[in-house]
């Protein structure tokens, strides 16, 4: 971590992004959420969509509103409705949905469907350093755009949960006391912190991680 430039990464607020049912409120949504059983088990990419294009039509109304139709406070009932319209384009495979670029391609069909223009920005890892990485990230958190994240395999136990899965990156923190950098991150419709320098440093060549955000 030694040379990386950090004047303005420790001081971004996180995104925040709010699914309200009732008086339970959770961070963005859940893939647990889709009444179907298969879509449970393959939900995370089409969750991370719904999550970005409905906080991109409520942040940005007069460029994105037609993203999301439901105004208002988002609620999950609205929400899932929106997760199982994108599914129909944000489509996984029997193994998943393991390309960000076919990830960034259905998420344009959806946005062009709904007649809202959005350009992808992809970061894949296969020469990516993690200074690259926070580059990319701080890049889109700084302009209040979340940024969806790939994990597929990795050798660290405690990452197992977010293996061969989608999340939304909604922060980055620079811990002074380790100088590690730490994502903010929305899955299974809760918040989690990730230690990005294991995430990122502590791979095997084949532990693709790879990042996209819409602008």
């Amino acid at each position: 971590m030694e040379g990386i430039i950090t004047p303005n990464y420790t001081h971004l607020e996180d995104i925040q992004f709010d699914i309200y049912d009732s008086d339970i409120s959770y961070y963005g949504g859940s893939q647990y959420w889709f009444p179907n059983k298969f879509h449970k088990l393959s939900g995370c990419g089409p969750v991370a969509a719904a999550n970005i294009t409905a906080y991109l039509s409520q942040t940005f109304a007069g460029k994105y509103s037609d993203l999301y139709p439901y105004k208002g406070i988002v609620n999950k009932k609205d929400f899932i409705q929106h997760m199982i319209s994108i599914r129909k384009y944000v489509k996984p495979g029997i193994f998943g949905l393991t390309s960000v670029h076919q990830f960034c391609d259905n998420v344009l069909d959806f946005s062009k469907e709904r007649e809202v223009s959005l350009v992808p920005h992809i970061l894949d890892d296969k020469a990516a350093s993690i200074e690259d990485a926070i580059n990319f990230i701080n890049t889109a958190l700084s302009l209040k755009l979340p940024v969806a994240i790939l994990v597929l395999k990795h050798k660290i136990k405690e990452f197992k949960e977010y293996s061969w899965h989608w999340m939304t990156i909604t922060g980055l923190h620079l811990n002074p006391k380790d100088n590690i950098y730490y994502l903010s991150v929305s899955t299974y419709g809760e918040h989690r912190n990730i230690n990005l320098d294991i995430l990122w440093n502590q791979r095997r060549s084949k532990d693709i991680i790879d990042l996209a955000y819409f602008s």
